[in-house]
């Protein structure tokens, strides 16, 4: 059997900005060619971060390879959609297309065209002047006209409508249907839900889990209690534990350990979809 390529390699990431604020804390994931990642987490989480240290844009500790090598050695093999995008402030669409054909020998100006054409971005109109959404349908439109082997995009659909949104996660799956691999940044669980194969969820700097949603679905369960059980429950039993109200959501493995749930009046026992995963992993990160 054939061991796919891995794309990606990272191994005890730690980024730390001036003033001491922690960034990125101890992150480790790993990633196979011809899959669609999600990094998921709500803003401020650290996942702009986790990309501009895979690019090499940000000095940071650990280890980061991206196939097998440093990221200078195959920068040429990946396309970035940034999360900031001010690159093209003065420049008009025509002009913006002009200079990606310069940055990359493999870009497709006839393809950028048709998506730019399918965003109706006016050709003439100064970039800086765009909406947001505009802004991001014209950094997708170059991103994805490269030929490359690793897509990096961050947040590729804010600012855009519902149906243009849905238009643009079909064009990063018809990536992978030709052997790309991707990795995107969102907070938006439907997404993830429709596009990843598998995702990474970061909060507070660190990956809180690493699977696809049939893995939660069969590793996990949700306990919903009352606040004022929160005695019975046994720390080491509890994945997660977050606060609401006047009830208690926890997250536990679905193993031998939950026969304790069942024995506590009001409680109840459920299978996890990552909307709720998500908002409890994040409940209990903050404390809340």
């Amino acid at each position: 059997m054939e061991i796919p390529e891995l794309t990606l390699k990272i191994s005890n990431l730690k980024k730390t900005y001036p003033g001491e604020v922690q960034a990125v804390r101890g992150v480790s994931l790993e990633m196979e060619s011809q899959r669609i990642y999600a990094l998921l987490g709500p803003n401020g989480a650290g996942k702009t971060t986790v990309l501009k240290s895979i690019l090499g844009f940000v000095d940071y500790s650990g280890s980061v390879e991206v196939f097998g090598s440093d990221v200078d050695l195959v920068r040429n093999r990946l396309s970035f959609v940034p999360e900031e995008k001010s690159f093209y402030e003065n420049l008009n669409v025509e002009k913006a297309l002009r200079l990606a054909s310069k940055i990359s020998g493999s870009f497709d100006g006839k393809h950028a065209r048709e998506l730019i054409n399918h965003y109706k971005l006016p050709p003439n109109k100064k970039i800086g002047t765009f909406s947001n959404g505009m802004k991001t349908a014209l950094y997708i439109s170059l991103a994805l006209s490269t030929d490359s082997d690793l897509y990096i995009l961050d947040e590729p659909t804010w600012g855009l409508d519902p149906i243009l949104r849905e238009d643009t996660l079909e064009f990063i799956r018809e990536k992978v249907i030709v052997g790309k691999t991707v990795l995107y940044t969102s907070h938006i669980i439907p997404e993830v839900e429709r596009i990843a194969d598998e995702f990474f969820i970061m909060v507070n700097g660190r990956v809180r889990f690493a699977g696809t949603i049939d893995g939660i679905k069969e590793k996990y369960r949700i306990i919903h209690m009352p606040l004022k059980k929160r005695a019975n429950i046994e720390s080491k039993s509890a994945f997660a534990v977050a606060e609401e109200l006047n009830r208690l959501s926890i997250i536990v493995e679905n193993n031998e350990k939950i026969e304790e749930f069942y024995r506590i009046d009001d409680a109840t026992i459920s299978v996890p979809d990552l909307e709720e995963f998500f908002q409890i992993l994040v409940r209990s990160e903050n404390g809340k």
